[in-house]
């Protein structure tokens, strides 16, 4: 049995590193409030307030108070970046791009330590990236609870502030006006 589950986790290191596409794990149905810092270089560093809500196979994200950023949607294992009604690819080293790698399925490796966040149980996963980039996160039912993103030269950090369970409407999961609609086989159905 021990032997399986190495061999298994052996076979998945190939996929993770190469960023394969990850099945998402379902979703508590709930509202998580973060407060994130994204620093690149000596630059300053730039702090956000972010509303994530998620049920499901359904997730959306928005920066407080600055619609300019757009929004995050995700059903497949990568959340997407929507901005002005189009899918629109973060540059590197932003906020941006930083939260679409923290809202992308993670995957599930056995024997993972586990933490407590906001009051919830969390397990944690480290992730070694692209380019040595560097992510660890505290999963809770598939919606990361803390982020931590690092690199040589930029730095990004990120912890849910307040967990409402089971705060979710239908409306808080519709994608921004003009975003172009999910492909069929990406829609979730009730």
């Amino acid at each position: 049995m021990r032997r399986s589950a190495v061999l298994t986790m052996l076979a998945a290191i190939p996929a993770i590193s190469a960023g394969a596409a990850v099945p998402r794990e379902p979703f508590a149905k709930a509202h998580v409030f973060w407060m994130a810092r994204a620093q690149s270089g000596a630059g300053e560093a730039r702090l956000a307030e972010i509303d994530v809500w998620a049920e499901g196979t359904r997730l959306r994200a928005q920066v407080r108070g600055e619609p300019q950023v757009g929004e995050f949607s995700g059903l497949a294992s990568q959340a997407l970046h929507v901005a002005g009604g189009k899918v629109d690819p973060p540059r590197r080293k932003t906020l941006e791009h930083a939260l679409q790698l923290a809202l992308a399925a993670a995957p599930v490796l056995p024997h993972t330590n586990s933490d407590r966040i906001a009051g919830r149980p969390c397990r944690i996963v480290v992730e070694p990236l692209q380019a040595g980039i560097t992510m660890t996160r505290c999963i809770w039912r598939g919606l990361p609870l803390s982020v931590e993103l690092h690199d040589k030269d930029f730095s990004f950090h990120a912890a849910a502030m307040l967990v409402e369970e089971g705060a979710v409407a239908l409306a808080d999961l519709q994608p921004p006006a003009g975003a172009p609609a999910a492909p069929p086989a990406m829609s979730a159905g009730r």
